[in-house]
């Protein structure tokens, strides 16, 4: 944390005290939550730079479980950052947020290794048709790693 002045407080998730900014902001460096005063006002949405909400990362914590979104909460991300990005059997895929010529919002599957894009009307047709090498991504969800907001 580059910041002038550091505060301590209690960290929202491990209850352990950590360092935060005027803000009330910093990376836990015991269970890895980044503690945000908009976690703590909402604790059941998903606010930056967090992938889940404050309530499940709680839960995952007191079950030793590392903080992992489904696909329901990675799609609920997308809408905050944009852009987002998963890795499934050694290759990146991005999910990037399209507005059509009607601005409507539609969402982009894009495969690094192919460069093949899928697009989707929704996101509802995005959980329930994305899919790799014929598996839907709902089913093989749990086989994917590094999800994350793209960088």
């Amino acid at each position: 944390m580059n910041i002038e002045k550091s505060y301590k407080k209690s960290c929202e998730v491990c209850k352990k005290t950590i360092n935060v900014d005027i803000y009330k902001q910093g990376e836990c460096p015991y269970c890895g939550w980044w503690n945000c005063f908009l976690n703590e006002e909402n604790p059941d949405n998903i606010a930056m730079p967090n992938l889940i909400s404050l309530n499940k990362a709680r839960q995952l914590y007191s079950e030793g479980k590392p903080f992992e979104p489904n696909l329901d909460e990675f799609i609920e991300a997308l809408f905050s950052y944009s852009e987002m990005q998963f890795e499934y059997k050694g290759t990146y895929y991005a999910v990037e947020l399209l507005f059509d010529k009607n601005k409507e919002t539609k969402i982009s599957l894009f495969n690094s290794q192919t460069k093949k894009e899928d697009i989707f009307n929704d996101d509802e047709d995005f959980k329930n048709n994305a899919n790799i090498d014929g598996k839907l991504l709902k089913d093989i969800w749990d086989d994917t790693t590094d999800r994350y907001w793209l960088q």
